[in-house]
């Protein structure tokens, strides 16, 4: 309050035992500060009408980790909207995708997530859980448990894994969690992004976590664990301010779709979607539904 009265070169409130109250100076800078935050609000209200405006005539904006199903759900959300434009923003950091989509930056974002280890949203944002999915294992070919239908996870409490950084996406924590559950404590020798090098030290002989897509070849395999005992999810993400706001309805089913559409990359991946997606959603993409 001081150096607010020092800046404006007067008393603005008078002190006294029970409180402040304003002087003549102190009212009027009340009140004129009143009529310019009214102002400032009319002006930005202003600008968010133009700039959503000119979004919604533009592309349509969406971030994801690598993979096939952010262009696919793309296609399928710039159809809604009878856009022939689209961009795509690829990311491992889910902390960026969401920095992003909360600067206006991008409309939707999908992140991967691992159950009790979200990447926190500030309350602006919106999502839907669009699927929780197993999480299987990799190993080698010529792995000991290669040829096991399921591999317990305690079977692999001597084995040296290979995984993502904590920075991009919890694996390490929901590995951590469900190993302590079954007794012992992983040895993650690797923290490694891309999935050339992570397959690379798979056939050399660590193992690692197989997301519900990851595709098996070049001497890898992938098995069920046990019990299930790790789960992804898959969240849709967007600004409750979105200019797409009204596409946001249908979009989770639209990113469903997608990953419907790659279920048979993984042949156990695809087991499980027939017992568990019955009636995969499919995404309507009539341009009349454009909001």
């Amino acid at each position: 309050m001081q150096r607010l009265e020092s800046r404006v070169g007067g008393m603005l409130f008078a002190r006294s035992g029970t409180g402040v109250t304003p002087t003549d100076l102190g009212s009027y800078v009340l009140s004129t500060a009143r009529s310019v935050l009214a102002d400032v609000d009319e002006m930005m209200a202003g600008i968010r009408r133009l700039t959503q405006a000119v979004a919604v005539k533009g592309a349509i904006r969406v971030g994801g980790p690598p993979g096939l199903v952010v262009p696919l759900f793309v296609d399928s959300v710039a159809k809604h909207v009878g856009s022939a434009e689209s961009t795509i923003d690829i990311d491992t950091h889910p902390t960026e995708l969401i920095r992003k989509v909360l600067d206006g930056k991008l409309d939707f974002i999908v992140l991967e997530e691992m159950p009790g280890f979200r990447t926190p949203l500030p309350p602006p944002l919106r999502s839907s859980l669009v699927l929780s999915a197993p999480m299987f294992v990799a190993v080698s070919a010529n792995h000991r448990l290669a040829d096991s239908v399921d591999i317990d996870l305690r079977d692999l409490a001597e084995e040296s894994w290979v995984l993502p950084p904590v920075s991009e996406i919890a694996e390490q924590l929901a590995l951590q969690r469900a190993c302590t559950q079954a007794g012992f404590s992983a040895t993650i020798k690797y923290q490694v992004s891309d999935s050339v090098t992570t397959r690379a030290l798979v056939h050399q002989g660590a193992v690692t976590l197989a997301k519900p897509m990851a595709r098996e070849g070049s001497g890898v395999v992938i098995r069920n664990l046990k019990g299930t005992p790790i789960t992804q999810e898959i969240l849709l993400v967007w600004h409750q301010d979105s200019p797409l706001v009204g596409v946001a309805e249908r979009a989770p089913a639209s990113l469903l779709a997608a990953y419907a559409q790659l279920v048979d990359t993984n042949p156990l991946f695809a087991r499980w979607w027939a017992e568990h997606q019955a009636t995969p959603p499919t995404a309507d993409t009539g341009r009349d539904s454009a909001p």
